[in-house]
């Protein structure tokens, strides 16, 4: 059955990408049975959140507001790229990738494909979060 989430009943979750507020919209706690993860990131002009990869899904992102630059792939081959209003960005399952803030704040919506759950993402972190 159909479902709406208003954003206004999510509360911030702070502590899965700090320095990130991430409010995770769909989900299996808020959907019976969901294979999605969905939700809205928002981040302060300075942002940069840890090194990471999900072993069992692909991501997608589309960004709403500011600008950051995106760092994927491996620590040896990084690619730098600009994630501007209006641009879709898709990571591959087991990509290692990490975003900057590049002086303004942002917001992006992002979809865990094919997972019902943070945990069944297989989400890896390879540093500590930034202060």
């Amino acid at each position: 059955m159909a479902k709406v989430i208003h954003l206004k009943n999510i509360m911030a979750n702070t502590t899965y990408e700090p320095p990130c507020g991430i409010f995770f919209g769909i989900n299996s706690e808020t959907v019976e049975d969901a294979k999605i993860v969905m939700g809205l990131t928002r981040s302060g002009p300075d942002m940069r959140n840890q090194r990471h990869y999900h072993n069992n899904c692909n991501v997608g992102q589309f960004k709403i507001a500011g600008s950051d630059k995106l760092m994927c792939g491996a620590f040896h081959e990084t690619e730098e790229k600009d994630f501007l209003p209006g641009d879709f960005h898709f990571i591959p399952k087991g990509e290692l990738h990490s975003a900057k803030g590049t002086g303004e704040s942002n917001e992006l919506i992002f979809i865990y494909a094919g997972v019902g759950s943070l945990k069944e993402t297989g989400t890896v972190f390879l540093e500590p979060p930034h202060q």
